[in-house]
């Protein structure tokens, strides 16, 4: 093998030995800043007290991107620990169904 063949050889021993089990280390512990980045801003909260109004109407003030922020009178549909799902009328008295990040709702109000 000439020169280049040989460092291409190591160059690629030393990445599957050394590089790609870190790599799995930092998908882990980005997933861990993840949850605590959301703890901190109490969005684990916010989604526990949004879940107790699934099924029940409420008004629910949102900062949409693009738009200003709006107050909804909407129905919670669905909760997880990110997104909330819900109904309202729009101003054609449509029904639209949206499903919004628990990040984006600013109050809730019964």
């Amino acid at each position: 093998m000439e020169w280049g063949g040989w460092f291409g050889y190591v160059a690629f021993v030393f990445v599957m030995c050394f590089l790609l089990p870190d790599h799995e280390k930092v998908k882990k512990l980005e997933k861990r800043i993840k949850t605590m980045e959301k703890e901190q801003k109490g969005e684990n909260g916010m989604s526990k007290l949004i879940s107790e109004l699934v099924n029940k109407e409420c008004k629910m003030m949102v900062d949409f991107e693009g738009e200003l922020t709006k107050t909804l009178e909407c129905t919670v549909l669905d909760v997880d620990e990110e997104w909330v799902k819900i109904r309202y009328q729009n101003k054609k008295k449509e029904d639209v169904v949206k499903m919004i990040r628990i990040e984006k709702v600013l109050e809730v109000n019964l």
